[in-house]
């Protein structure tokens, strides 16, 4: 990717969770109620994708362009779907919290909105990362081989063109989410006043302006060509909802009590106390020496099975045979022999040292004794996760420079150092998908038990969905097959980079809920 829509990929997954954080630390809202906007966000298109297909099926929708027939239905109608389905789930979530008395405030519908807004900024994010990175990988190719029509062709060459062309545009991305966030911001506060008055015609309100504003854009992002101009329709539509958040803030949000938590340098000089406890911790029961040894040896076997599995099987009584079906080994088998062996068996380390990090100290009391202090959540959470993390990049590193050396020794050529060990550090992002979803488990769990299911769960849902090609080019699957690339002869070009945007928008979200369950926990 270029550096500026590398920029504005790190700002549209970066900016929701900065906001969020600077709201709650002017306001008290739960930060479990970012994760229900984002949840009630993602269960949204669960429907909304499929209905859409369903209403292309029936002819209600049809292609977009500026002479395309039924332009006019084919906008109402997505407009319709989106506003629906994102709007149902909002008030379906909006009465799950109400009856918990979770959102009696303004910040909490606003804390809503803006994990609503801020997780489609940050998935959109990822899929921008994942359609830049692939226009930039045709360069240098001859678009007339692919088979495409005319008007695709035309199409893809201008989006080639915008994304080649260093401007400004490559911000527009992260304009338009900016002002999204805000719209959902707005529709979130009119659900959020359907309940505090007592009055469904909010919840149909903000249904239909959501509807209004996208089938509004559809229709007119077909006549007009400048970009520039198209945001700037954006924003008028986006003025009511402005006015919503200013009239509701004058009426209940400036009543609101403001939060005053410590000073920033105090966290962080208490969250710096927490990760050295974990460290030492770490280094106490011998987790940093165990990981660091399975590794190694992982990184010492894998070139020595992927060079003489055909000369074992030979040895074997009756299994010549079977050797002479397995083709002469490559430099490539090697390195596709080491990541096979750490994915295998990485994310089951990771749950086993990450099943008990919050759990199991729940069950000795010793989290009582850490959160009696006056120690941020946030802190005790992001203290283990970083723990974590720095443990296997140790033990990565040598891992990685032992497969290295030894593939070096036994094929010919070898291995690129530099792009070989980027090729860990992207496994390193892999492990801490995992490492993010036990920890995430053992938040929610109340005993090591439970977390470690919990944990195991979210994991094998990870790697069920990256079967799927669609899904597994924005999740850490996605990072395997780029890794295996990198380092060996005449590599494949693989366009990983939607996956490692999706890998961190992963490990945000599974921290910042994991932050949310603890903050709602009496220990």
């Amino acid at each position: 990717m270029t550096v500026l829509y590398a920029i504005t990929v790190t700002l549209m997954i970066g900016v929701p969770i900065l906001l969020a954080i600077a709201f709650r630390r002017r306001f008290r809202a739960l930060w479990l109620l970012w994760t229900a906007g984002a949840v009630a966000f993602f269960l949204s298109q669960v429907f909304h994708l499929p209905l859409n297909n369903l209403l292309g099926r029936a002819g209600l929708i049809s292609p977009v362009g500026p002479d395309a027939p039924n332009l006019l239905r084919t906008a109402i109608v997505l407009g319709l779907s989106a506003g629906v389905c994102e709007g149902l789930m909002r008030v379906a979530t909006f009465w799950f919290l109400d009856r918990r008395g979770l959102v009696d405030r303004w910040s909490g519908g606003v804390m809503v909105g803006l994990g609503h807004g801020g997780i489609e900024a940050m998935i959109l994010g990822a899929i921008t990362a994942l359609s830049v990175a692939g226009l930039l990988g045709l360069r240098g190719t001859d678009l007339a081989t692919l088979g495409l029509t005319p008007d695709q062709l035309a199409a893809l060459e201008k989006q080639m063109a915008v994304v080649s062309a260093p401007s400004a545009a490559a911000l527009l991305p992260l304009v338009e989410r900016l002002m999204a966030m805000a719209l959902q911001v707005a529709v979130s506060l009119l659900v959020w006043l359907a309940f505090r008055r007592r009055n469904a015609l909010y919840a149909v309100a903000g249904i239909l302006y959501h509807a209004l504003v996208d089938a509004a854009l559809v229709y007119v992002g077909q006549f007009v060509t400048n970009p520039w101009l198209l945001e700037g329709i954006l924003f008028f539509f986006l003025l009511p909802g402005l006015l919503v958040i200013g009239w509701s803030y004058r009426r209940w949000g400036a009543a609101e009590p403001a939060h005053r938590p410590p000073p920033l340098r105090e966290e962080w000089s208490r969250f710096g106390a927490l990760l050295r406890k974990e460290l030492l911790e770490q280094w106490r029961t011998r987790k940093v020496l165990v990981v660091g040894v399975v590794f190694l040896l992982f990184g010492l076997m894998s070139p020595l099975l992927a060079r003489f599995t055909s000369d074992l099987l030979k040895a074997l009584p009756e299994a010549e045979q079977f050797a002479g079906l397995i083709p002469e080994p490559k430099t490539a088998d090697a390195v596709a022999q080491y990541v096979k062996n750490l994915t295998q068996f990485g994310f089951i380390v990771a749950i086993l040292l990450g099943m008990g990090a919050i759990a199991g100290e729940r069950e000795r009391g010793t989290a009582a004794m850490t959160l009696s202090k006056p120690v941020p959540r946030w802190a005790y959470v992001l203290a283990k996760f970083d723990a974590q993390a720095l443990v296997w990049l140790v033990a990565l590193l040598p891992a990685g420079l032992a497969a290295w050396y030894y593939t070096g020794l036994l094929f010919e050529p070898g291995l690129a150092l530099g792009p070989f060990m980027l090729g860990n550090a992207l496994l390193w992002v892999w492990l801490l998908a995992f490492v993010a979803a036990a920890l995430l488990g053992s938040a929610i769990g109340r005993t090591t038990v439970i977390a470690a299911g919990l944990g195991l769960l979210f994991s094998v849902t990870l790697l069920v969905g990256g079967a799927f090609p669609q899904a597994a080019a924005l999740l850490p699957a996605g990072l395997v097959p780029w890794i295996s690339q990198l380092g060996i002869p005449d590599p494949v070009a693989v366009n990983g980079w939607g996956a490692l945007a999706g890998s961190i928008v992963l490990v945000l979200f599974c921290l910042m809920t994991a932050v949310g369950v603890v903050e709602r926990q009496e220990v």
